[in-house]
């Protein structure tokens, strides 16, 4: 996995901009929040300031966040999430905590906090061999999406890629291949969400199309591929999450490819961690989540 400077969009703008960790006191995190105040500070022109809540004790000996003690897992999830619908904080990252609990609370009806009807996983996807950043959804929420949810995931895709600057992105519905084939489940799916958006002015939304002609301007010449979409989408969206989860982890395992991924459809950016993301792809990730605040904004 690549290594090195994060390859960061230009954010524009300023203000500050407060992150919310809950159960985030941990060393590796700590390790995340001192590169962000480094790195991304030199890409802002903001001012960036965490504040973490913990059952346990502050392993912050150098002022990098500001600390609250909380009783348990519960209580931090609650007072983060307490912090953003308040507006007093900006992004949610998670720290040592269930998924399930974070969105648990953040979906509460008092808080008012979601803006979408169906939330869902956005990856960015920093390849070398493409002078773009990729979009990739959802290959970390949404199981086996129908019509419907495919659609709203489509939604909330082309929102991010106008928030980091994409006025008219290329979505590619994937499928294993580009000729709607009747008896494919996902070439149907392809089909009709692609139908929903025919006459959307802001993006350009095609499927069934499949990942070579999505990505590859060799393959669409030698296919002689006629599409609107040729070899230069901008976002690719999978019809379940195994493809989706497959093929992400193919990318970060067997390319240099850098990637980070959020929860889209509420009204703050949640930057979705585990142990076993390394401190890049954190990194990645909370740039990502500051460019979709920033791009909202303006």
């Amino acid at each position: 996995m690549a290594t090195g400077k994060i390859p960061f969009i230009n954010f524009g703008g300023e203000r500050i901009i407060t992150v919310a960790i809950p159960m985030g006191s941990q060393p590796d995190i700590l390790t995340l929040v001192t590169r962000a105040r480094s790195e991304l500070a030199s890409t802002l022109a903001d001012k960036l300031q965490f504040v973490v809540f913990d059952s346990g004790s502050n392993v912050d000996q150098a002022d990098t966040w500001t600390f609250h003690q909380a009783r348990d897992e519960a209580d931090a999830v609650t007072q983060a999430v307490g912090l953003v619908a308040q507006g007093k904080a900006d992004i949610l990252l998670k720290g040592i905590v269930q998924t399930h609990t974070l969105l648990k609370e953040l979906l509460r009806p008092d808080y008012q906090l979601r803006l979408q009807k169906v939330l869902s996983h956005v990856a960015i996807i920093h390849l070398p061999q493409l002078n773009r950043p990729l979009l990739l959804s959802d290959a970390g929420m949404n199981i086996d999406p129908d019509e419907d949810r495919l659609a709203a995931i489509v939604e909330n895709a082309v929102g991010v890629a106008h928030q980091i600057g994409l006025p008219k992105p290329k979505v590619a519905l994937l499928s294993a291949a580009e000729n709607f084939n009747p008896k494919m489940p996902s070439s149907v799916l392809a089909q009709a969400v692609a139908k929903q958006f025919e006459t959307r002015s802001d993006a350009v939304i095609a499927g069934p199309i499949s990942l070579d002609l999505a990505l590859s301007p060799a393959s669409v010449a030698h296919k002689h591929y006629e599409g609107v979409i040729q070899g230069d989408a901008d976002v690719l969206i999978v019809p379940t999450i195994d493809v989706g989860n497959v093929l992400y982890k193919a990318l970060m395992l067997f390319t240099d490819a850098r990637s980070g991924g959020t929860i889209v459809g509420a009204k703050v950016p949640i930057v979705l961690t585990s142990r076993s993301d390394s401190v890049d792809s954190k990194l990645t990730a909370l740039a990502f989540a500051i460019a979709q605040l920033k791009g909202g904004a303006s």
